[in-house]
């Protein structure tokens, strides 16, 4: 009986270092940022602000989210002030999908980071036939 008892608690301790809500006390579960990157083809290396109809960003700065097409179907997004910052690390969940019935083209997260006070997050578009191709997309990154 002893024993089952040591077993218990030692699992309840566990279980309660494991879970998510210790992971970072002070932030709930809510959406961060979402963009929609509305300039399938803009100018390589130089960001511009998304759609601010239908962006959002829960720091509330003016053109806190920005895109930056790094080549062909490839993309970086930055949502200003809603990253981890360095007391707790990386992490949220990340989904993109393609925009727009004109093609049957779909967007896939690289990577991304949450490790500073800024998310990032890499972003590539492909063609039906697998080669990487300038489109449209939505991005929503929650925590």
């Amino acid at each position: 009986m002893k024993k089952l008892a040591s077993v218990c608690l030692f699992a309840l301790v566990l279980g309660a270092w494991a879970s998510a809500a210790v992971a970072d006390p002070g932030r709930g579960s809510s959406t961060q940022c979402y963009v929609w990157a509305n300039n399938a083809s803009p100018a390589v290396g130089v960001p511009y602000v998304p759609s601010t109809i239908y962006s959002y960003n829960a720091a509330g700065r003016a053109g806190a989210n920005t895109v930056t097409k790094t080549s062909t179907g490839s993309y970086t997004v930055t949502c200003k002030g809603v990253g981890g910052g360095t007391a707790w690390g990386s992490g949220g969940h990340v989904q993109v999908t393609a925009y727009g019935s004109e093609n049957a083209n779909y967007c896939k997260v690289v990577s991304w980071s949450t490790g500073s006070p800024d998310f990032a997050a890499t972003v590539r578009c492909f063609s039906p036939g697998g080669s990487l191709a300038d489109t449209r997309f939505d991005l929503a990154f929650i925590w």
